[in-house]
C-alpha cells in the first residue's frame, strides 16, 4: 500500500503539481513557498521504472543527520505533502525533513531529505552550505533504533527552479541512495523565488 501511495504521489508531481521549498528570506517575516512546477514532464507512468526487487521493510525512522564538512548535526523531521501537493519542509529552519511516503535511508531507492537555505532574518539555515559538498564527502543518518547509515556524495547538481528532475530525485533504485535538497542561486524580489534548487546525490557505503 505504501509503495502504491508513493508512486501515486510521484505521478501527481510529474503531471505538474510541483515541488516546493519554503525559504525564510529576510525581506519577509514569513516563509515563502518556492515552487518548481514540472509542466514539461512526460506522462509515462514512472512505476514502470521500479526495480524488480521491492524496497525492503525496515522499522527505523530517520531522526538525525550529520554532515561534518558543513557543520550540520541536527534533527530529521518526518513530512509528507503540503496543501499544494508538494514535498513539505521542516517546521524548524535548523532542522531537516525526510519525505516519509518515499524510501527510508538505507533501503533500496532514493530517500529524500530537504532543508531551508536561510531564515526570516536572512541568517543561514541548516542547508546554507549544502553547495559546498563534493564527491566523497560523507553524510550520516541515524534512525530511531540507533542504526547509523553512512552515505558518500556522488555528485552535486544545481537545477533551474523550472527544470527540477522530480523522477530522478525521488526515483526507485536497486541500491540505497540519499538525495538532499535546498534552494540555491539568486533571489528574485518580484517572484519571491530563488533561481535554482541544489541537489546532493549520495549512495550508502556502510551502516552500523
Amino acid at each position: 500500500m505504501k509503495k502504491a501511495l508513493f508512486w501515486l504521489i510521484i505521478i501527481a508531481i510529474g503531471a505538474g503539481v510541483g515541488f516546493g521549498l519554503r525559504s525564510s528570506h529576510a525581506e519577509n517575516a514569513t516563509n515563502r513557498v518556492l515552487s518548481t512546477h514540472i509542466s514539461h514532464t512526460t506522462s509515462t507512468n514512472p512505476a514502470t521504472t521500479v526495480p524488480t526487487s521491492a524496497p525492503q521493510a525496515v522499522s527505523g525512522t530517520p531522526i538525525q543527520i550529520s554532515i561534518s564538512k558543513i557543520n550540520v548535526n541536527t534533527t530529521v523531521e518526518s513530512v509528507g505533502m503540503d496543501s499544494q501537493g508538494r514535498m513539505d519542509v521542516p517546521k524548524n529552519a535548523d532542522d531537516t525533513a525526510w519525505f516519509s511516503p518515499g524510501f527510508r535511508p538505507g533501503v533500496n531507492g532514493s530517500a529524500v531529505i530537504d532543508g531551508h537555505y536561510d531564515k526570516v532574518t536572512g541568517a543561514p539555515a541548516v542547508f546554507y552550505k549544502l553547495n559546498q559538498l563534493s564527491a566523497g564527502d560523507t553524510i550520516i543518518v541515524t534512525d530511531n533504533n540507533g542504526t547509523k547509515y553512512t552515505f558518500a556524495v556522488s555528485r552535486t547538481v544545481p537545477y533551474a527552479d523550472n527544470n527540477f528532475p522530480i523522477k530522478e530525485v525521488f526515483a526507485a533504485a536497486d541500491v540505497p541512495q540519499l538525495n538532499l535538497i535546498t534552494c540555491n542561486g539568486t533571489w528574485n524580489k518580484n517572484t519571491h523565488n530563488y533561481s535554482e534548487r541544489m541537489v546532493v546525490y549520495s549512495k550508502l557505503v556502510s551502516h552500523t
